[in-house]
């Protein structure tokens, strides 16, 4: 682990970013790829990450006690988030909530459950969601309109929070990328190609539209909830938005005792996620193990650091190398 994140730094750094915004950069891909989640390292070596040479300092555009509005100024999405995520803690903190919408940047913000995370560790509830380009047809066409919009929940229970963390979409883009990168097909029912019919080839749904997650009205109509809080309402680009270099991601913290003491939340809560957790098995799950949002990433980040290795392909890792 330690000789990945020299990787990853050394080569952030190659690109051009500072080593303030790099470990930014470097913390959230490794969120990911300890969890085997697809937002980590294949965003760095498929080119999502250049830096903008237009970008500037971020800037707070708009406040309230409670809110901000930022101006990204074509930083790294990741970069622009954390900033985001920072100002929605202090703001929770001293107020009670905390609501941060940024917008004008043009690449990744990385896995929305790394930010939930954040912001449960100072003991707040985390609602963090991002639109992106124009990637995933809404229910009922294969014409891509929304981005993936993934959305991420964090509740800050004992003793480990609950981290949802989903996209909207049937796959991440990534996912794509990554099935490219290893020559493999994609799964069944997550893809259109160009004129509208089903495809296993990730070069051929890249030049498609994904699907919705549920692939009905359901997905499509949260995916468009998601486009308008974290993209109109921060002020990111509602057309052509792979163009425009304006995407969006809204970030709320709240302090659960604003409701009462958070312990009578984190119990209450508790009560419920055990009976999730121990609900009578069907008989094809009983040699399964039911999941609580997040808990089974956290197993694999937990596994790999205890051992101190992280695995990775053969290609993708000699494709870090040769970054």
């Amino acid at each position: 682990i330690d000789h990945f994140k020299e990787i990853i730094l050394s080569s952030l750094l190659k690109i051009g970013y500072s080593e303030v915004d790099a470990i930014i950069i470097r913390e959230t891909l490794l969120y990911a790829e300890l969890r085997k989640n697809n937002q980590g390292i294949i965003k760095l070596i498929t080119g999502g990450l250049k830096v903008n040479p237009l970008a500037g300092e971020i800037s707070i555009v708009h406040e309230t006690p409670v809110s901000a509005k930022i101006n990204g100024s074509q930083r790294c999405g990741m970069v622009v988030v954390s900033n985001a995520v920072d100002i929605a803690i202090k703001k929770a903190q001293s107020c009670g909530i905390g609501i941060v919408g940024c917008s004008n940047y043009s690449s990744a913000t990385g896995a929305l459950g790394h930010w939930a995370n954040v912001i449960t560790k100072h003991n707040l509830i985390a609602l963090v969601m991002s639109q992106c380009p124009e990637m995933v047809a809404p229910h009922g066409s294969y014409q891509p309109i929304f981005g993936t919009n993934p959305l991420a929940i964090g509740i800050p229970t004992l003793p480990r929070p609950q981290i949802l963390d989903m996209a909207t979409s049937a796959a991440a883009w990534y996912s794509l990328e990554i099935a490219k990168a290893n020559n493999s097909d994609i799964p069944d029912n997550i893809a259109y190609d160009s004129i509208g019919n089903d495809t296993n080839n990730p070069i051929e749904a890249m030049k498609g539209a994904l699907k919705v997650f549920d692939r009905s009205y359901k997905g499509s109509h949260l995916a468009l909830m998601i486009e308008l809080l974290a993209g109109s309402w921060t002020g990111a680009a509602m057309e052509d938005k792979i163009n425009s270099n304006n995407w969006g991601s809204l970030v709320i913290a709240i302090n659960p005792n604003i409701l009462g003491p958070i312990e009578d939340f984190q119990n209450n809560s508790m009560i419920m996620c055990e009976r999730v957790k121990n609900a009578t098995k069907l008989s094809n799950f009983e040699d399964k193990e039911i999941f609580l949002p997040g808990e089974r990433g956290d197993q694999l980040a937990d596994e790999c650091i205890n051992s101190g290795h992280i695995g990775l392909t053969d290609k993708l890792y000699n494709d870090l190398l040769n970054f």
